[in-house]
């Protein structure tokens, strides 16, 4: 790592101004835009220390940022380390090492010395955490980076986990009109929905149609996609397009109580679906390696707010699924408020039986995680 002062007070500047909850490589790539004296080498080097930082999680939340900074980039790639002692020392900052060379290999017991916790580094209050998931917190992950997945819909090949065209993509690779990004949990949890040819399939907060994409890619049904959002509808259209699947789609809020269902010139009756997927809103924590921003910011007392609305959601959508029909409840979240309790809550409100679980453990496959449960009516 060269020039390390001018890239740390780059990277201070940077998460200084951040404002949370704005995605952070939106803020970042703002920055960049702004100041065009960087040069690539620059940017990355400077994005490494700030995301370095923020993948340590939990660990240096009450700490101030510029100490918090100097002592995460001792994660980077360093051959020499006396530039990071000069800047460290300017910043009257203990750095806690005894040795002029550092490697890859830096004991991680050195990390843990930084907190008071009992449980040492931890990146999510364990209290919220499903127990499967209990090692998402190990000091180990501090190195973890999920990789970056698409799905090749030209491609029948079996790939990563034996999914059809399942590939890993570089951020720089020019993508075919046939790949579609999409992570290696949600294709996972895809290629687990079970459809039979002619079925009619509500995906009910659709997004960008990554799901229904793939589910498109595997049997053909009657698929209908709402979402709240207007915008994100028609993007989704485009990319079903794109693809030459069909579907009917329209604009549906699942918060309020709804006796039919608006799709474009048609109106769907209750008792009508023989699949629903409902991949509701979440708090993402399942994803958060990848947006790391997360970890020391997020406002756990939103999670209630986050299980209200999810209840109601499954709660409006239940009555338009036939008698015999399933119902997919997911999220990319590893909290129980989110998933277990959920799950609870359905069993409790509804005629719907648990058919199975599926806790996809993104971190043995470098992806993100996703929680499916499975009813049937």
């Amino acid at each position: 790592m060269k020039y390390f002062r001018s890239r740390f007070k780059s990277s201070l500047e940077i998460l200084e101004t951040y404002n949370y909850p704005e995605p952070f490589h939106i803020h970042i790539k703002n920055h960049f835009s702004g100041h065009k004296k960087y040069g690539s080498k620059d940017r990355k080097a400077i994005a490494d220390i700030c995301y370095t930082y923020l993948r340590t999680g939990l660990l240096f939340k009450n700490e101030s940022i510029a100490t918090g900074l100097l002592k995460s980039s001792l994660l980077l790639e360093w051959e020499w380390t006396s530039d990071l002692k000069k800047v460290a020392e300017g910043q009257g900052v203990n750095l806690n090492l005894e040795i002029d060379q550092l490697n890859e290999n830096i004991s991680l017991k050195h990390f843990a010395s930084y907190t008071d916790s009992e449980e040492g580094l931890v990146f999510y209050p364990s209290e919220y955490l499903m127990e499967s998931f209990s090692h998402y917190n190990d000091i180990q992950n501090i190195r973890y980076r999920p990789r970056n997945w698409a799905k090749d819909h030209a491609n029948q090949v079996q790939g990563k986990l034996g999914l059809l065209g399942a590939k890993e993509i570089l951020v720089t690779d020019k993508l075919q009109n046939t790949v579609q990004v999409q992570d290696l949990s949600s294709q996972f949890i895809c290629n687990e929905i079970q459809l039979n040819e002619g079925d009619v399939v509500w995906d009910l907060c659709c997004g960008s149609a990554g799901k229904t994409l793939n589910l498109s890619s595997k049997e053909r049904c009657d698929f209908h996609m709402s979402d709240v959002r207007p915008g994100i509808l028609e993007n989704a259209k485009s990319r079903m397009k794109l693809m030459h699947y069909d579907a009917s789609y329209g604009v549906n809020d699942l918060q309020k109580d709804l006796e039919r269902l608006n799709f474009e010139n048609k109106t769907v009756e209750k008792r009508t679906m023989d699949v629903i997927v409902a991949d509701v809103p979440c708090s993402g924590s399942g994803t958060w390696f990848r947006t790391p921003e997360h970890f020391a910011r997020f406002d756990y007392s939103s999670l209630d707010n986050y299980a209200t609305r999810q209840k109601k959601i499954v709660e409006n959508a239940i009555p338009f699924l036939k008698a015999g029909g399933s119902f997919y409840y997911i999220t990319c979240s590893i909290f129980k408020e989110e998933n277990t309790e959920v799950r609870d809550w359905i069993l409790a409100i509804s005629d719907l039986k648990l058919v199975r679980e599926i806790e996809f453990d993104g971190m043995s496959h470098q992806s993100d995680c996703m929680y499916m449960a499975e009813f049937s009516s």
